[in-house]
């Protein structure tokens, strides 16, 4: 299954919903491992999305968001269900399972804090990394075309490359809907994009080694006031085939988050890893 990159219409959905919480994948889900398999991206900012929506509050905005991949995602259906947790004053914790068939793929948990102004912070206790740099002019990144989720976004670098292993700092934007009919919400376009952290940082050879990510944590300062989100990653790799992948998310007004992602590093099957 491939599709070229100039099929990929620029108003289509990664979603179409089909009623009762179920929705159609399209291959611009499609993930770096298998064009069969969706990116790790589409279904969590799906599930953030459906969390999101239960019972809002709106004196509360999102702090964390944790999903656990507990299996792989094919392109195809799926289901959400999502659920309350706790509902306090000052806090909610709202959590959600994505399944297929009856098999759970995806379990997230979404914590939600009351919004307000905090007076005597100590000074410098304020986040305010500068931006890293303007959006370039001109899209990087070709090798992410090879399946339907790197076509599906524009990517602009400003340090490093999909090309070399290494720390990266990368400018991302989601132009189209997450799902069909339904404007994509801030903290969907968020989670979309932050679980590529550990393709834009990749230590290693994709000829040569795979690295899928075991969870998402993604910690936010506020939710982005701008459509580009600047995500700057590195991974820490350990000998054992255990690795981080660690991200700080920047939108155009400075910092505003950052990601970790716990990864599973082992070699591709025939390839000499050696090097």
């Amino acid at each position: 299954m491939d599709v070229s990159a100039e099929s990929v219409n620029a108003g289509a959905a990664f979603f179409v919903p089909l009623g009762a919480e179920r929705f159609a994948a399209s291959e611009l889900t499609q993930g770096p491992w298998s064009l069969e398999q969706q990116h790790g991206g589409p279904p969590s900012a799906l599930l953030a999305g459906r969390l999101e929506r239960l019972a809002p509050r709106p004196e509360l905005v999102p702090a964390r968001l944790t999903v656990e991949f507990l299996g792989p995602v094919p392109v195809g259906e799926v289901r959400v269900a999502v659920r309350v947790v706790r509902d306090g004053r000052s806090v909610q914790l709202v959590a959600g399972e994505l399944s297929v068939d009856g098999r759970v793929c995806l379990s997230a948990q979404l914590w939600r804090v009351r919004a307000a102004k905090v007076a005597g912070l100590p000074e410098g206790a304020l986040a305010s990394s500068q931006v890293p740099g303007p959006v370039p002019a001109e899209p990087q990144g070709p090798l992410a075309r090879r399946f339907g989720y790197g076509r599906a976004l524009d990517w602009r670098f400003l340090e490093g490359s999909f090309r070399h292993p290494g720390p990266a700092t990368a400018w991302v934007r989601c132009g189209r809907p997450l799902v069909e009919g339904e404007a994509l919400g801030a903290l969907e376009r968020v989670v979309l994009v932050a679980d590529t952290g550990s393709g834009i940082g990749a230590e290693l050879d994709s000829r040569r080694f795979v690295w899928p990510n075991l969870d998402l944590s993604v910690h936010l300062l506020r939710v982005p006031v701008s459509e580009w989100l600047c995500l700057r990653s590195a991974t820490e790799l350990g000998d054992a085939g255990v690795g981080v992948a660690r991200t700080r998310l920047f939108d155009e007004a400075g910092l505003f988050g950052s990601v970790a992602q716990s990864l599973f590093v082992a070699p591709v099957p025939g390839a000499d890893a050696s090097g």
